[in-house]
């Protein structure tokens, strides 16, 4: 029985990308939504496709990975990839989270796991009222960045996780990204997060809800579940940081 999937026909392959564009689109809209204003989401768009492309040619049904879990990995790295190579994340935002990741951990070093609006004001020396604009202007910083969630080989060489993907010995695409004790520390670290702040990420991640939709649910602006998010992800961020320092 051949693999559609493999197959060296012109046809066949145009007809898995035509029926896999959807979700490309779907990935790139996500992505686009947490951009600056006056990003191409053509651009994005294309590089999944080259993503989806590659996947097709390169997906192997033996490794036992669904082909629509490996598509959405490649998808996803192909857009950050073209991400990377523009440095799109303004110096502004890159400082501001910065400075966000680093009052966590400053915060935590002082046995305050999860500081209240005020204290992380203080630590970021701010004023309270000026810690919702901050927030807005770190906003863009992606969840986990795909450069920084190495793992270490035998050799104590950082890898980029992408390079696990052809693995012949894992099944499991989420142990490929992430290899099973970064996949514990992020389980782990998700746990640390305020109730409320984990509940955005799930519904914003998992259950794939909007700002809006999820303000609804919370009963709070959508501009309150923007920086609850922001915080989380600097929160996340900051413990996997220290994570990957440890290793």
């Amino acid at each position: 029985m051949h693999n559609p999937y493999t197959q060296q026909h012109k046809s066949n392959r145009e007809q898995i990308a035509i029926e896999y564009a959807p979700v490309v689109k779907h990935i790139a809209l996500k992505l686009a939504a947490r951009l600056p204003v006056g990003f191409d989401l053509d651009d994005l768009i294309q590089s999944g496709m080259i993503g989806l492309l590659e996947a097709i040619e390169r997906f192997d049904p033996k490794k036992g990975v669904k082909f629509k879990t490996f598509a959405e990995i490649r998808v996803r790295g192909a857009m950050l990839d073209e991400l990377r190579a523009r440095d799109w994340i303004p110096r502004s935002v890159r400082d501001n989270s910065s400075k966000l990741e680093g009052a966590f951990t400053e915060l935590r070093a002082q046995n305050i796991d999860h500081p209240t609006d005020k204290q992380l004001a203080r630590q970021l020396d701010i004023k309270p009222k000026e810690l919702p604009e901050f927030l807005d202007k770190a906003k863009p910083i992606p969840l986990l960045s795909l450069d920084n969630l190495g793992r270490r080989s035998e050799s104590d060489t950082k890898l980029n996780i992408l390079d696990t993907l052809s693995d012949p010995d894992q099944e499991d695409p989420v142990e490929n990204l992430l290899g099973s004790e970064a996949k514990e520390a992020v389980l782990a670290a998700l746990e640390k997060l305020p109730d409320k702040e984990k509940l955005v990420l799930s519904l914003y991640y998992v259950e794939d809800l909007n700002l809006k939709e999820i303000g609804a649910v919370l009963d709070v602006s959508e501009s309150r579940v923007s920086q609850m998010r922001t915080k989380a992800i600097a929160m996340l961020r900051s413990l996997m940081k220290a994570y990957i320092e440890e290793e």
